[in-house]
């Protein structure tokens, strides 16, 4: 399946790096060969610059590829992307949420907590609207329509003949805070209890009385399905969205995501908690 370029870039700028370090070479070492900027290689493996067949080309020569390994990443570089849906909503979106688009459309699983809400690919349209109406950030009245409409299509990752798998965590606070009122609330809470029967889909419930509702904001991490694939972690906070690829940040974050998870209800008894909130609405 052809990837986004975004994607392509990051499988590619992996590999690479992959490659350089088992024939022991540093990035200054293969700029000083290639006769580059000392930054250039850094900003290729992290899918900062675009790359062109000619330059990849001079690295699977340095780095000793077979041909069929070169040919491979070539075609993946080159290939042409597939349908990009959010493309019509450019004007719309900021480049750090079009990016998480485009690795979302990749992705075979996502790890999603959120403190206060529930997360983006669970929301309603009507609970997104108000969400979207009430935040720090409140998009211009214009742009709102766009916004929502591009949520609920990110959501058809859930469902179709490759669905991604989600395992995702909300606070109990989510549930407990009216956002958009009790009507909205209740349509939100029956349609977890709908989505959640899909084998893909298990979200667990974090006990507001639980230590670990320390945490802020939101966290989302994307794996890939081809073994070398970088994970991608997104953090949301009041301010926006930070974009972190660094091995580092990935096992510090996917730690905490696992902590959470162990802290949270099961699936069983988060489905009995939101019923049970329901009844209340």
């Amino acid at each position: 399946m052809a990837g986004t370029p975004t994607y392509a870039r990051r499988r590619v700028g992996a590999e690479l790096r992959r490659w350089r370090t088992a024939v022991d070479l540093s990035g200054e070492d293969v700029a000083d060969a290639c006769g580059w900027d000392k930054s250039k290689i850094s900003r290729i493996e992290n899918a900062k610059v675009a790359l062109t067949p000619r330059d990849l080309r001079r690295l699977c020569t340095l780095y000793g590829l077979e041909s069929a390994d070169a040919v491979r990443l070539e075609t993946l570089l080159t290939e042409p992307s597939g349908p990009r849906w959010w493309a019509r909503y450019a004007d719309f979106l900021n480049p750090a949420y079009e990016e998480l688009i485009c690795l979302e459309s990749q992705a075979s699983s996502v790890h999603a907590a959120n403190a206060n809400l529930v997360v983006g690919l669970l929301q309603t349209r009507d609970y997104a609207t108000a969400v979207m109406t009430s935040g720090p950030s409140i998009p211009d009245p214009d742009h709102r329509e766009a916004l929502v409409e591009v949520r609920m299509k990110r959501q058809r990752v859930l469902v179709g003949d490759r669905p991604i798998t989600l395992d995702a965590v909300i606070s109990e606070a989510a549930l407990l805070c009216e956002i958009g009122g009790r009507k909205v609330l209740a349509e939100q809470l029956e349609h977890l209890l709908g989505i959640t029967e899909l084998p893909n889909v298990n979200l667990r419930v974090l006990p507001i009385t639980s230590t670990a509702n320390a945490f802020n904001g939101g966290l989302t991490l994307y794996g890939f399905p081809e073994p070398h694939d970088p994970s991608v972690l997104f953090i949301e906070y009041h301010a926006g969205t930070l974009i972190r690829d660094e091995e580092r940040d990935i096992r510090r974050h996917r730690r905490q995501l696992e902590y959470l998870i162990a802290n949270s209800l099961s699936a069983h008894e988060s489905r009995e908690h939101i019923s049970r909130r329901l009844k209340t609405l």
